[in-house]
């Protein structure tokens, strides 16, 4: 086993989890564009290696709104978060 000798400043886990109908999951409220938004954003800043986001199953706050995601080492969870909340997300991602 080898550690990893970095560690980022910020880590977002985005639930992508699907699940079978009629349960909710974020897969159907666009999970994945979430993420992929998300990974771009910190592509765009630079902040590659300083923040991480990270694909991940259940959270546990399925919902028929939106997606679910927290940010480390804060341990801010959100729910029914939606392609306009990013703006505020971006925001504490800067912090």
């Amino acid at each position: 086993m080898k550690q990893v000798p970095r560690k980022p400043l910020k880590h977002v886990f985005v639930c992508v989890n699907e699940r079978e109908e009629p349960r909710a999951c974020c897969s159907r409220v666009g999970g994945m564009n979430i993420y992929d938004k998300l990974k771009l954003f910190v592509s765009q800043k630079g902040l590659v290696g300083t923040v991480w986001i990270t694909k991940v199953k259940c959270l546990g706050f399925c919902n028929n709104v939106g997606t679910t995601l927290v940010i480390y080492p804060e341990q801010e969870f959100y729910m029914e978060v939606k392609e306009e909340d990013l703006d505020q997300i971006y925001n504490k991602l800067l912090e």
